[in-house]
C-alpha cells in the first residue's frame, strides 16, 4: 500500500527550489514563496503579479468564502491555515482538506465555490481577481506549468484520501494523517521539524478521516502510550518515531 504522506509530498518535491531574487525585491523575504506555485517566477514576473494582488487577513473562525459564493477571486495562503468543507443536503459537514502556507485556493470548476474555506487560526492570504489571474496564467508558460502541477498534487491527494477512508484502520488513518502534516511542515520550513502544530480540532480530524472525535482522541492516546508521539498541547504534537509511524500507516 502506498504511503499517504510520501506519495503526496513526492508529487510536489520540485517546488523546493525557487528562482533567485535580489534582496530589495518585495517578495524576497517571503518564507513560503519556494513552496507556492509562484516559486519559479522571475523578478519581473513576480513584480507584475504583485500589482494584481491584494493582501487579505481572515480572523480565526471566519470564512474566506462560503459554498455557493461566486468564485471571483483566487488566493495563495501566506500564513495560518484553513479547513475546506462541504455541507451535505441533510446539513452534515464533510471536511475535504486543510490548507497550509504556500497552498493555492479558490480555483473553482464553475462560477461558484463548491465548498467553504474557514480559517482555523488568523490567516493571511494574497488575493487575485480570478479573470485577471487566469489571463496572466495563459500568458505565462512557467505559471501554467505550476498550476498544472498543483492540479496533479490535488488529484494525488484525493486518490490517497480514497485509500485512507476505504482501506485503512483508525490507527492507520491517524498515523497517515500525522505523517502527511509532518512532511508538509518540513517542506514549508525547509528542514526537520521537532514539534508540529495541529491547528485543527479533534472533531475536524475525525471528520476528515471518517472517524469519530472519540476515536481520534483514543488513537492519539495509544500512540502516546507507545511512545510514538508526544502530545505537547492540544494543538501541538511531536513525532518521536517516524519510522514506526510509517510502518503503522502502511499496515505493518
Amino acid at each position: 500500500m502506498l504511503d499517504y504522506a510520501h506519495s503526496i509530498d513526492t508529487a510536489h518535491a520540485r517546488v523546493l527550489k525557487a528562482a533567485p531574487l535580489p534582496a530589495d525585491h518585495p517578495c524576497y523575504p517571503c518564507e513560503v514563496r519556494r513552496v507556492s506555485m509562484f516559486h519559479a517566477l522571475k523578478c519581473n514576473q513576480l513584480s507584475e503579479l504583485r500589482t494584481m494582488g491584494i493582501d487579505r487577513l481572515v480572523e480565526s473562525g471566519a470564512p474566506l468564502f462560503h459554498q455557493g459564493d461566486r468564485a471571483g477571486q483566487v488566493y495563495t495562503l501566506v500564513a495560518g491555515s484553513l479547513r475546506l468543507y462541504r455541507l451535505m443536503a441533510d446539513g452534515r459537514r464533510q471536511i475535504t482538506g486543510f490548507t497550509l502556507p504556500g497552498d493555492f485556493i479558490g480555483m473553482a470548476l464553475g462560477t461558484d465555490h463548491e465548498m467553504t474555506a474557514e480559517a482555523l487560526e488568523p490567516a493571511r492570504l494574497w488575493a487575485f481577481e480570478r479573470s485577471r489571474f487566469e489571463d496572466y496564467v495563459n500568458r505565462n508558460a512557467v505559471l501554467k506549468d505550476s498550476l498544472l502541477d498543483s492540479a496533479r498534487h490535488e488529484l494525488a491527494a484525493a486518490q490517497q484520501q480514497f485509500i485512507v477512508l476505504g482501506r485503512k484502520t483508525a490507527m492507520e488513518r491517524v498515523a497517515s494523517f500525522l505523517l502527511y502534516l509532518h512532511q508538509r511542515y518540513e517542506r514549508i520550513v525547509g528542514h526537520d521539524v521537532a514539534h508540529m502544530a495541529l491547528p485543527m480540532s479533534r472533531a475536524d480530524i475525525a471528520d476528515y478521516l471518517g472517524l469519530t472525535k472519540e476515536t481520534v482522541s483514543r488513537v492519539l492516546s495509544q500512540l502516546r502510550n507507545r511512545r510514538l508521539v508526544r502530545l505537547v498541547t492540544l494543538s501541538c504534537v511531536e513525532l518521536l518515531d517516524v519510522a514506526a509511524l510509517e510502518g503503522l500507516a502502511d499496515g505493518a
